[in-house]
């Protein structure tokens, strides 16, 4: 299984169902607002001379046609209670440094649905 995967299964596990709205990998075209969506995972090699290990920083984006940027910014705080420092846990990886790097909201270009994303820093290593 690619770092990848492994991150992006694991998020989906740690916030589908915990925080207040549904969380898509790609919302379905006629989805209902407010919703989350797993967006991008920029990674790099972080390997030691014994470790295959891999920093990435993955982004949530949170999605709202709610007036103001209100909701959004509550799901944001959602996402990072949810997960600012937790410690994943899968079979054969170890994951360290999960922490909030950044987040946003902002009109979307539609000038009509909010949009906010929200940046985590996470090292993950092989075992």
């Amino acid at each position: 299984m690619s770092f990848e995967t492994v991150i992006q299964s694991n998020i989906y596990a740690a916030i589908s169902g915990v925080i207040s709205v549904p969380v898509y990998d790609q919302a379905p075209q006629d989805v209902s607002f407010p919703y989350v969506t797993i967006g991008e995972a920029n990674a790099a090699d972080n390997d030691t001379d014994t470790d295959d290990t891999q920093l990435t920083n993955y982004t949530l984006h949170v999605w709202s046609r709610a007036f103001g940027k209100k909701e959004a910014q509550l799901i944001i705080g959602e996402l990072k209670d949810a997960l600012h420092l937790l410690k994943f846990s899968e079979a054969g990886y170890t994951f360290t440094e999960n922490y909030r790097l950044t987040t946003d909201c902002f009109v979307d270009s539609d000038g009509k649905t909010f949009h906010g994303t929200i940046t985590f820093k996470l090292n993950i290593s092989k075992v």
